[in-house]
């Protein structure tokens, strides 16, 4: 009995521990929810991101998983898997920036493995999971003639990196590695003494294409018991063709060139697998060229765009015999000269079904099913150039009611501004809001409008209309509330105003502020074929042209955007050529121009020749203007090279002229609008890198600061707003980046309280500056504005981890007094070091890479900065430097207002009823 009874009290005890343990468990995973949901209604209410992988160079199916998707690898050192159905990518790898990330190679994936060969010196080889994405093994590669990298050719097979090197005037070296090892394997020479740096060499396994002139020489380099190593081939189109030959790879399942003659005019293929065979069918020049497998039979595709027409042509090649149920025509606008650079064409239940992964001119990637359009991916957004946000234009209801006022007021007689026609105007006006508002209560078709209903302004300014260009000349317009591609339009044959560059310059003539007159944007780059300069004109809401692309006879130098309106409220560019001529756009606002050229300056600045140059528009004549030089100032690039020129934001505005001291005295700010900071680097006579920074007046020429930094180099950032700028750089003595800030003051007295005049200046600014130790690497920078200047200023700072960080200008301020007890209002302590807090990363965990520039517009509302970060991704939020302070928050209680309201209304009532009452009976007696 006793042991039944210790029994029963030990079951209870294990049962009551385990409940408490249930208990415990409930608890612990109950905090967990409630710390995975902190916040989570924020996310994506204000912002938004979309993700891009870049412009295509290696593409494949990837048939063997079970998952089916496409594998791809892009020029911006990109690997990434996307998804068949949907084109969503799955798995992303950015690689190293720049030469170091480079992709060279991409294979393996038909043995059910994925081979990457990236960078140069050394080169990296890099196994991935295909399913995940994740690294199974790295190593890497020394290169014994790092001057030679570009000429390398890369071959992968059966688990087998082949490493193939012409060698000028002697032959081709192979050395073959284990791919997942790093083990070498064998090397061996074949002879090649007709290899020279003339020589175009292109790999079609297994042989190695080499084109002198007309001749054809293709070299055996895998198969060393092959009785000829080189078999050359003098010519393939046979007599009465002209050149020059250009010798290209044809993509696709079967090892193939092909060669190009007459200008480019007409193609053929030689089949390089085993013995040589060259295909006799004569190809268009422009066709773009793809061999892929049907049931086991080789098939050649061929793509031609034609008027705006992408047609498909299907051929057997063993035959030459056509496929009229692979060959179809299309007429989708998202493809512009496309190229095919992966195709599968598997067996359905339906028949024959062929995928085409296509490629375009403008960077778009798109999946053809037959002549289906399954999706498209707008890769040109992962290199935007430049970007503008444009306030939408107003509702139709706001335009009736800018229509009935839009007469302006006359003394004649016959005028039609009179009191019976605003009546008239008045009450049809309020007669079409009337119908419109039956019509949508009783569920009646409303009138067609000619905008969309979600593409009006609001109230606050929110609303933007984000104008981007990309890299290629493609020009899209994005809504900012969700990030939808409203229109695109592309620009053919443009490319960026300078050689080592793709800037180009955007330019807002109109906005949309000014009905009935449309908002006009200007987009100016040059012609690709000559270098001469392109205007071209369109509307930022809808993207249509304005008149035709403006292809210019000369090369733009300078171009500036004229303060000064014609009468149809339209700012006119001017344009300075390289010969130092002026030209207006448009030409009827030459008139404009010429009234306020005694106070319009211009400056240069070449990079190569490191010379500035200021001109003055001050002698232009009545019917033209005359730039005339009046400052130059010399950089010799052998010493020191521009890198960076930087001005302040024509929208910005100034709120406070000065800052009030802890002695209640006024400390002036230098607000000079002409001022442009100029970063120079270069090598001092000790061999130690620096960096130089200029403060520069651009009307007259003075040099306002200078200042050097040794053992110091890039990548810099800059920042120039206000009286102040700050910039980053990398300290190759400390091995970090570091922070340094100026602030620029004139002083207790103001030189002159009304106007600025960089003629009349004569005192240097007070140079206030401070440096800082950052624990991060940063990529781009840009200072947040807002609509009057009034919310403090905050530094937007990309990182090269992914993380968009806000920075207070208050932790980068260079009055910070080393001596703690130094007092002064708005200024903390110095700290060496600038913390990172994780709350201050506006993007959270969505990480945005290698961003290229930060984009900054005012709203609305004046706390509130509209923010567009672009790079390989794109990233748009608002942020509120000051907070909301001119915005009731969400959880404002509406109804204890309004009842505390009217109770003070009720109160005050019957208040004065008693007042009037007692005020009564006093008066009786």
């Amino acid at each position: 009995m006793a042991l039944f009874i210790w029994s029963y009290k030990r079951n209870i005890n294990r049962f009551l521990t385990d409940a408490h343990l249930i208990q415990y468990l409930i608890v612990l995973f109950g905090l967990f929810n409630f710390s995975l949901g902190l916040y989570e209604d924020q996310v994506g209410k204000f912002d938004w991101k979309q993700n891009y992988v870049g412009k295509i160079k290696f593409a494949s199916f990837d048939t063997v998983s079970t998952a089916k998707k496409i594998i791809v690898a892009t020029e911006e050192n990109v690997i990434a898997a996307l998804n068949l159905k949907s084109g969503q990518i799955l798995w992303r790898r950015v690689l190293e920036r720049g030469y170091a990330g480079r992709i060279r190679a991409l294979g393996g994936i038909a043995e059910g493995e994925l081979i990457s060969v990236s960078g140069g010196v050394p080169a990296i080889v890099r196994a991935w999971d295909l399913a995940t994405g994740h690294i199974l093994n790295e190593w890497p590669m020394a290169e014994r003639n790092p001057d030679r990298i570009e000429d390398v050719k890369w071959h992968i097979k059966d688990g087998t990196l082949h490493h193939i090197l012409p060698i000028y005037n002697s032959g081709v070296e192979v050395t073959s590695y284990d791919s997942k090892t790093g083990e070498k394997l064998k090397t061996r020479t074949v002879s090649a003494p007709f290899i020279s740096p003339e020589t175009e060499c292109v790999l079609a396994a297994p042989f190695l294409g080499c084109l002198k002139g007309e001749i054809l020489f293709l070299i055996n380099i895998f198969d060393p018991n092959s009785e000829s190593q080189t078999i050359t081939v003098n010519s393939i189109f046979g007599a009465g063709t002209q050149g020059p030959y250009c010798l290209e790879l044809v993509p696709g399942d079967k090892s193939a060139l092909a060669i190009s003659t007459d200008g480019n005019l007409r193609k053929r293929i030689l089949i390089t697998e085993q013995v040589p065979t060259p295909i006799k069918k004569d190809i268009a020049g422009d066709a773009a060229l793809y061999i892929v497998t049907v049931e086991k039979e080789k098939v050649l595709l061929e793509m031609i765009n034609k008027n705006g027409l992408t047609e498909v042509t299907a051929t057997e090649l063993s035959d030459l015999i056509p496929l009229p149920h692979l060959s179809f025509t299309s007429n989708h606008n998202s493809l512009q000269s496309p190229t095919i650079v992966a195709s599968i064409c598997p067996r359905q239940s339906k028949g024959i079904m062929c995928r085409y992964l296509v490629a375009s001119e403008d960077h778009s990637l798109a999946l053809l099913q037959h002549n289906k359009l399954v999706w498209v991916r707008e890769e040109a957004l992962s290199r935007i150039v430049v970007t503008e946000m444009v306030e939408l234009p107003m509702s139709d209801r706001d335009q009736a009611l800018e229509t009935e006022f839009d007469q302006k007021e006359s003394i004649d007689v016959d005028s039609s501004w009179n009191v019976i026609d605003m009546m008239l105007r008045r009450i049809t006006s309020q007669a079409n809001q009337l119908k419109t508002f039956l019509q949508s209560v009783l569920g009646l078709d409303t009138p067609q409008s000619n905008q969309r209903a979600d593409l009006v302004r609001d109230k606050f300014g929110l609303h933007k209309m984000i104008v981007a260009v990309t890299s290629c000349g493609k020009i899209f317009g994005i809504e900012t509330r969700k990030g939808e591609i409203i229109w695109q339009v592309t620009v053919p044959n443009i490319q960026g105003l300078s050689k080592d560059s793709d800037k180009m310059i955007l330019y807002l003539q109109r906005g949309s502020r000014h009905f009935p007159h449309p908002p006009q944007c200007a987009l100016i780059a040059a012609n690709k074929e000559n270098g001469n300069g392109v205007l071209f004109t369109f509307n930022p809401i809808t993207g249509q042209s304005i008149g035709e692309v403006n292809k210019l006879d000369y090369k733009i130098k300078q171009s500036m955007l004229l303060h000064a309106a014609t009468d149809d409220f339209l700012r006119s560019i001017i344009i300075l050529d390289d010969k130092d001529v002026v030209h207006v756009f448009p030409e009827e606002a030459t008139s404009v121009a010429i009234s306020v050229g005694k106070s319009t300056y211009l400056f240069t600045a070449d990079r190569t020749t490191g010379v500035l140059s200021g001109f003055s528009l001050a002698y232009s004549h009545e019917k033209n203007l005359v730039a005339h030089k009046v400052w130059e100032l010399v950089f010799s690039p052998k010493i020191q090279k521009i890198i960076e020129i930087v001005s302040k934001n024509p929208l910005e505005r100034v709120h406070s002229q000065g800052r009030v001291l802890n002695d209640r005295s006024v400390l002036y700010k230098y607000i000079n609008p002409n001022l442009v900071a100029i970063v120079t680097e270069g090598a001092s006579a000790a061999h130690k890198n620096t960096l130089s920074v200029y403060l520069v007046d651009v009307v007259s020429g003075s040099m306002i600061f200078s200042m050097v930094h040794k053992r110091v180099r890039g990548p810099v950032h800059v920042v120039h707003s206000e009286n102040w700028l700050v910039y980053s750089y990398y300290n190759e003595k400390s091995r970090r980046t570091e922070i340094a800030s100026l602030e620029l003051y004139e002083g207790k007295v103001q030189s002159n309280t009304t106007v600025f005049s960089s003629l009349s200046a004569t005192k240097l600014p007070i140079v206030e500056r401070q440096a800082f130790i950052f624990p991060a690497s940063i990529e781009s920078m840009r200072e947040t504005i807002t609509e009057k200047g009034i919310t403090s200023k905050h530094i937007i700072v990309s990182l090269a981890n992914g993380g968009v960080l806000e920075l207070p200008w208050i932790l980068v301020d260079p009055r910070r007094p080393v001596n703690p007890e130094i007092r002064e209002e708005g200024v903390i302590p110095y700290l060496p070091e600038i913390a990172i807090h994780m709350d201050s990363i506006i993007n959270y965990n969505q990480s945005v890479f290698r961003v290229s520039g930060i984009h900054t517009s005012p709203s609305g509302l004046e706390s509130t900065c509209l923010v567009l970060v672009h790079g390989l991704d794109l990233f748009y939020t608002r942020v509120a430097p000051s907070k909301t302070f001119d915005v009731l928050k969400e959880d404002f209680d509406y109804y204890l207002i309004i009842l505390v309201l009217s109770g003070l209304v009720i109160a005050s009532y019957i208040t004065k009823k008693l007042a009037s009452q007692k005020a009564q009976k006093q008066a009786w007696k």
